[in-house]
């Protein structure tokens, strides 16, 4: 859990720490370490209080896609480190206990509530989130599928098989992120370890944050979900991956702003300025906050403005301290007290605010509180007694008198002796000699003692002026002084100083007081028993260090805990401070050992998920007798303490006694299973490695939804790490920082600016922030240039936009207010603005400001010039091998302030390369694909070179054209779904056009304070989206499919009143609800619209998408399309052009055009897709000008979704369209000469040659069938004349023995015969050719051959049915069929928006003599055959 609202704060404090995850801008990392136990509650339960059950397969399916979608991201170089929860230190398991206990009575709580609310209750068990516990069977199942699935992508991806995969499973005691951090200290203790390492964390944890920064490495970044707050947080939309936006927080830039919160300490430390130094202490002032093993301390929470009354006190601390608090990871006790005392000053103000009544007031409390002292500084006023006023009285004359000379005449009387002094009173000196001290430093004056006379006179101090001083100046010198003695004689007065000790006093005594009631409430003890303050405060402590010292060197005690639900007061931990000071003993830790998993269990868990225990456990939580029964209450208390949400209330279980609970359970280990044991035990490290020699089937975890992995390369061994020599704690020389960090690592250095803390209303999240924000106003580097200079010097040129993350980009335009400055032959041109332009160009100024100053913290004050670029995106290969850059098609714009000349670090992978020979570009065994016109598409291998020609080996070339389901779909919908323009759909519903493009889109109504839309939200002008499948754009009109009209109709119906009230308003204003509708029906109209919108998917105008309905008929399609047969071939002389590189090959692949209905290949050895799978494209987005595109795959695949429902099974998924080949659009077919000169076939004609060989193919089967028959017709002869002999021979007693012998002989002949026939009989069944075209109702479903009965088969005794008979016949090969055959395959659009799915064909009952009749279109069979529907070419066996 961290620090509670951590991220947010320093989010809204340091606006731009956080980057945008762009797949083309995202810096290259080593290092990925995966946290997963977020991913795991992600995965497996949603956060909604809904009870919705989710089964094996698809919890751990999708714990595959996060995982893999998380590493397609990052694709680190060379670790991939995923750390699981394990047993964790007991210092963790009380907060562990509290929260399985909150869970399992929320979990109970929202049963309920659905049961109340008559929600449909699963028959299954919820899951049970604390099954994410070490430990239990769904961990050690998890532990399973992940190694299944680690070795399925290291065989398939080549981007995981080239790197270290490490697992730390939950049988590797320890917390995931402390697991990582453990890897990253051995690593970093390494003689060899580079400090420029770049590392990426993924997790949602505060303290993550806290981690990083520990490890002092500037190329450090943490990966997470985009984070929201306010009504957005939770609200319903896309649930899919794909939709997700992910964040890096860069540890360089929140560095670099920590530095500038800091830089003011630069000249004012009495010792070195170190800034990590100087880092590590703000680390451990942090955790007073809270943190996952210690409470916060009471009040300081950073809602309520904790955070910068922690850094104040601590500046305040340093620039009295001798040195820094935290000395690498160990505290300095003496420097820590020094920051309780400041801090403490913030517990007198609460104090101060909650416990003002009447006899503060009359007592004059304000008057010394910290609260008054603060109010007078701000209105200029002191607190003094009366007589320190009449000593002020007494000085002012001669003060006055003599300060009113020039500073020569003073100097002059100086140096002649004659300056004169004033004697003063030696007991009012000494009596206030501190109060006469300060005004002395005020007024300019020293107070001189003579020690030979005892006496005290007050002279001017001549030394503090200046020598050369103005007339002017003087005048100026004389006000000061006047307005100091002012001040002094307007104070407030105190009469005596008794008074004011009686005043404090009494103060004190409250403060005593009010500090008493939060122990007796807590705690249950006094303030007054010093014995326990003592005690609790030495323990608090003591807890500080076991955190600093888990932090920085890992566990210091496995057994150590903090003993109390809350800490002390901030003014009391100076108590216990000061005793360990005394006792001068170092803190020390007894190491201990961890819990083993169930122990953990056991102390974690409460009675509500005994099930997720070992039976024989499970008495020990509920039975009244067992000795234990104390440690699982039904019902504990909450203490909210200050809190608003449940998560964060103080949960009062009593702690586990660890002797008490380990004997309990000793006595039952040995009734535990082997399975049980196994799980009880402890682990190690696993590493996962590539070995392409290795090859043996990986046996599914879950057979039936996981398929075997038939060729693994891949194997296990443990783990070890490096052994640790020597710690190494802190910065690291020769890491690179701001200008020099490596590239993709953004700094603000690399522009020059000015910092400011203050209250800038910076807008990070959904709300602009009230708290202080570090505000940078930018300096133009280039304002010396004017702008011709500038666009002569850098049009066509690489410069770096998009501070702070910087990237290469090219200028194409430069405007300032008057001109544009393009490139034309060659030459800088300038052109004037029209109208037009020059509007655009202010409308683009006022709203980069606003942007830059409202969002990111940045004032941009004078935008003079706007720079037009083109992002580098990646390289392409040139004809002649060599690799360039190419350029987005995007094209942006920013200040001239913000382009940055040059970096240090340019991204290797971006830089251009020339061409190499062909033996390096293309090395022998090196995969490729095939562009030729013949077999375009084909996987191949490099075998062999020869000048600049290749061999290759091609395989897997298909001898049939591909499946053409998604084009028919495509035809079928633009036929069925007609779009009606929006006059036409107006008129149909009969409403006024106004309102149909208002409900349409987002209408508000005003509800009281607050906005509610109403509309339905299928198009958005301004933002350029629409619904799928609902709406479109044609030209300047939009238009309405079907899907819409019903929508719209349905809304209108159900609340026709609603519709009524609208088409009465006037005007553009925000109509306010109670004038349309009652509140009880906007409540409806909400939830109506909630669930009416839950499918709609928004997507750009540019994109495209099928019906959900063709979703589904092309994956049944696949489903029963029986495997493709394929042919292989050698090559030799094949050119450079007519292969294509994948890896090297996005910009190519990603330019491609795409439609709906597309077959593609996915041509990369890395991803979510095993390398060479089709699929058809049902969908595509398009934003700028990138492509997504929505594929149905022909298989399922192990990271596939089903679309969020539109498919049953998961094969679908969203890929970017880089990572695919067209194969309908053949968009780089290589021709050779003589595929130049051959005209090249249509669709239609490969489909007639596809036909013509599988006619002779079944031709050749036909024929060999017919010689198989032929063989085997003497024995069928043999078997009749068998029968026929026994119905009419008479034989004679020796007949009827030799008869008997022969029938003998002859039964086991005819089964042996009868078994042959029975066999070829159903082989012909299993696979029948291929229906001719059958006449076909537009209304129907195709027709579905209904497997074979076995009643229509005579059954032999002692010859069983073989399995396949039961089994499903796959679907004939039909996608050869022409266009006008092909709507017998795809059902009628418009028959499906009605919901009715027509499988059924008519007549399908069973009729006839043990077969089938129905009124289909087919063979009529003979006896025990089939008759009616089926059309199969099974030969009749006459006996």
């Amino acid at each position: 859990m961290g620090i509670p609202k951590f991220f947010r704060f320093i989010s809204e404090r340091w606006p731009m720490i956080s980057q945008l995850i762009d797949e083309n801008q995202i810096p290259e990392f080593d290092n990925l370490y995966l946290d997963m136990n977020s991913i795991l509650h992600t995965c497996t339960h949603s956060n909604d209080g809904s009870i919705t059950h989710l089964s094996d397969d698809q919890m751990y399916a999708s714990i595959f896609q996060y995982i893999e979608h998380l590493f397609e991201i990052i694709k680190p170089n060379q670790t991939f480190y995923m750390a699981i929860d394990g047993v964790a230190p007991r210092a963790k398991m009380n907060q562990q206990r509290a929260r399985r206990f909150r869970t399992a009575y929320e979990a109970e709580g929202n049963l309920k509530k659905a049961i109340e609310n008559g929600e449909a209750i699963p028959k299954d068990d919820p899951f049970d989130s604390n099954s994410i516990t070490p430990g239990t069977e769904f961990m050690a199942k998890l532990t399973d599928n992940l190694k299944y699935f680690i070795h399925k992508k290291i065989t398939e991806d080549s981007n995981w098989a080239n790197i270290t995969i490490v697992l730390s499973g939950h049988e590797v005691p320890g917390e995931g992120e402390h697991k990582i951090m453990e890897y990253i200290r051995s690593a970093r203790s390494q003689p060899e370890y580079d400090p420029n390492s770049r590392h990426c964390i993924y997790g949602l944890d505060a303290d993550l944050i806290m981690l990083g920064l520990v490890s002092h490495d500037p190329h450090f970044a943490l990966l997470r979900e985009e984070v929201t707050f306010g009504p957005k947080r939770g609200s319903s939309g896309s649930k899919e991956l794909n939709d997700q936006k992910f964040y890096l927080l860069h540890l360089s830039l929140l560095r670099e702003y920590m530095e500038l919160e800091f830089t003011d300490l630069k000249d004012q430390l009495t010792f070195e300025y170190n800034f990590d130094r100087l880092l590590d202490d703000f680390i451990l002032i942090m955790y007073v906050i809270g943190n996952d093993f210690l409470p916060n301390l009471p009040d300081l929470f950073i809602n309520k403005g904790a955070f910068p009354l922690l850094i104040a006190t601590f500046k305040q601390t340093l620039k009295q301290s001798d040195g820094y608090i935290n000395e690498n990871g160990k505290i300095n006790l003496r420097r820590l007290n020094i920051w309780l005392h400041f801090l403490a000053e913030f517990e007198l103000e609460n104090f101060e605010k909650q416990e003002v009544d009447v006899e503060w007031f009359n007592k004059k409390l304000d008057d010394i509180s910290i609260t008054g002292e603060k109010k007078r500084q701000r209105i200029g006023k002191l607190l003094i007694l009366k007589d320190e006023k009449k000593l002020i009285g007494f000085i002012q004359p001669w003060l006055m008198e003599i300060s009113n000379n020039p500073v020569s005449k003073l100097i002059e009387l100086e140096n002649e002796g004659k300056l004169k002094t004033l004697p003063l009173q030696k007991e009012e000196v000494e009596k206030y000699l501190d109060f006469l001290k300060k005004f002395s430093i005020e007024a300019g004056i020293l107070i001189i003692h003579s020690v030979s006379q005892d006496t005290y006179e007050a002279k001017l101090d001549i030394d503090g002026l200046n020598p050369y001083e103005s007339p002017e100046e003087t005048e100026e010198r004389v006000s000061d002084l006047r307005r100091v003695i002012k001040k002094y004689q307007s104070a407030n007065l105190i009469d005596t100083e008794e008074l004011l000790k009686s005043t404090k006093d009494i103060y004190n005594e409250k403060f005593l007081d009010w500090k008493d009631d939060y122990y007796k409430e807590k705690l249950h003890f006094s303030i007054r028993d010093e014995d326990e303050i003592v005690k609790l405060t030495k323990h608090y402590v003591e807890g500080l260090q076991w955190v600093l010292y888990y932090y920085y060197q890992g566990v210091p005690s496995w057994n150590w805990f903090y003993k109390y639900h809350y800490a002390p007061r901030i003014s009391d931990i100076s108590i216990g401070l000061e005793a360990l000071i005394e006792e001068g003993h170092e803190l020390t830790y007894e190491k201990s050992t961890p819990f083993r998993p169930f122990e953990q269990l056991m102390a974690v868990l409460p009675a509500r998920s005994k099930k997720l225990m070992p039976l024989v456990y499970r008495g020990l939580m509920t039975d009244e007798h067992s000795p234990i029964i104390n440690f699982y209450p039904q019902e504990v208390d909450i203490d909210m303490n200050g809190k608003t949400a449940s998560w964060e209330a103080v949960v009062l279980l009593d702690f586990v006694e660890e002797e008490k609970l380990i004997a309990a359970l000793k006595p039952i280990e040995a009734k535990l299973t082997p399975e049980e044991t196994k799980r009880n035990s402890f682990g190690h490290l696993i590493s996962f490695i590539h070995n392409p020699q290795i090859d043996y089937i990986y046996q599914s975890p879950l057979p039936g939804f996981f398929a075997n992995i038939e060729h693994d390369n891949c194997y296990e061994e443990e783990f070890k790490l490096p052994e640790v020599k020597d710690l190494r704690i802190g910065f690291i020389e020769g890491a690179k920082t701001g200008k020099e960090l490596l590239a993709g690592f953004p700094s603000l250095s690399t522009i020059p600016f000015d910092a400011e803390l203050r209250v800038g209303e910076v807008k990070v999240f959904q709300y602009p922030s009230k708290s202080e924000s570090m505000i940078l106003t930018v300096s133009n580097v280039w304002e010396d240039l004017s702008t011709f200079q500038f666009s002569q010097q850098f049009i066509n040129k690489l410069v770096y936009s998009k501070w702070p993350f910087l990237r290469e980009c090219k200028i194409i335009k430069v405007q300032d207010r008057e001109k544009k400055y393009i490139s034309s032959n060659k030459k800088v041109i300038a052109v004037d603005l029209n109208s037009d332009e020059s509007k655009d160009f202010r409308s683009e100024v006022s709203n980069t400001k606003y942007v830059y100053e409202k969002t990111k913290g940045v004032i941009l004050d004078k935008i003079e010039v706007l720079v037009y670029v083109q992002p580098v995106n990646g390289l392409i290969r040139t004809a002649r091998g060599a690799y360039v850059k190419t350029f987005s098609k995007d094209v942006e714009c920013y200040p001239i302030q913000l382009i940055v000349k040059e970096v240090t670090n340019k991204d290797k992978r971006f830089a251009s390369r020339q061409p190499v020979p062909v033996e390096e570009e293309f090395p022998i065994g090196s995969q490729v694909v095939f562009l030729g016109d013949f077999g375009y598409g084909a996987p191949a291998h490099i075998v062999g070179h020869k000048d600049e020609t290749l061999g290759i080996r091609i395989s897997k070339i298909s001898t049939v054209s591909e499946p053409s389901i998604g084009k028919d779909r495509l035809k079928l919908e633009e036929r069925e779904y007609k779009y009606l323009s929006a006059y036409e759909v107006a008129r149909a519903l009969r409403i006024n056009s106004l309102l149909l493009s208002k409900i349409t889109s987002s209408f508000m109504v005003q509800n009281r304070n607050q906005n509610v839309n109403i509309g339905l939200e299928l198009k958005f002008e301004g933002k350029r989206l629409k619904a799928l499948g609902y709406a479109r754009k044609d030209g300047r009109q939009w238009e309405f499919s079907p899907l819409a009209v019903d929508l719209i109709s349905r809304y209108q119906k159900k609340f026709p009143k609603l519709f009524d009230q609208l088409s009465r308003l006037q005007g553009r204003d925000i109509p306010k609800a109670d004038s349309i509708t009652t509140p009880e029906e906007l409540a409806e109209v909400r939830k109506w619209l909630k669930e009416a919108k839950q499918d709609i998917v928004l997507a750009s105008l540019e994109s495209e998408s099928l019906t959900k309905f063709s979703f589904q008929a092309i994956e049944n399609y696949m489903i029963n399309l029986p495997p493709l047969k394929f042919m292989n071939r050698d090559i030799k002389g094949v050119p450079k052009d007519a292969i294509l590189n994948p890896s090297d090959s996005y910009q190519l692949l990603g330019d491609q055009k795409f439609d709906l209905g597309d077959r593609i290949i996915y041509v990369q050895d890395f991803g979510k897709v095993p390398i060479l799978s089709k699929g058809t494209i049902v969908g595509f987005t398009t934003i700028g000008s990138k492509t997504s595109l929505t594929i149905v795959f022909d298989h399922t695949l192990l990271s596939g979704t089903t679309l969020g429902g539109k498919l049953k099974t998961n094969r679908g998924l969203i890929i970017d369209s880089s990572l695919v080949l067209n194969l309908t659009n053949k968009q780089f077919v290589y021709h050779s000469k003589a595929s130049k000169v051959r005209k090249p076939l249509s669709e239609e004609e490969k489909a007639i040659r596809a036909k013509h060989k599988q006619i002779i193919e079944e031709k050749k089967q036909a024929e060999q069938q017919k010689k198989q028959q032929d063989a085997k017709s003497k024995q069928s002869n043999e078997i009749l004349s068998l029968l026929r002999k026994n119905e009419h021979k008479q034989v004679s007693d020796n007949d009827k023995t030799e008869g008997d012998e022969e029938g003998f002989r002859n039964s086991q002949a005819i089964k042996q015969v009868y078994g042959h026939i029975y066999n070829n009989v159903m082989s012909q069944g299993q696979a029948p050719p291929p229906m001719p075209p059958m006449p076909h109702h537009p209304m129907q479903m195709p027709f579905i051959p209904p497997p074979p009965s076995p009643y229509g088969i005579p059954m032999v005794p002692g010859i069983p049915l073989p399995p396949q008979f039961f089994q499903h016949p796959p679907t004939p090969n039909t996608h050869h069929h022409s266009a006008a055959s092909v709507t017998s395959e795809v059902s009628s659009v418009s028959e499906l928006d009605n919901g009715h799915f027509n499988s059924r064909p008519r007549g399908n009952n069973n009729r006839g003599r043990g077969g089938q009749r129905g009124r289909g279109n087919g063979h009529r069979g003979g006896r025990g055959g089939n008759r009616g529907g089926q059309n199969t070419s099974t030969k009749e066996v006459k006996a």
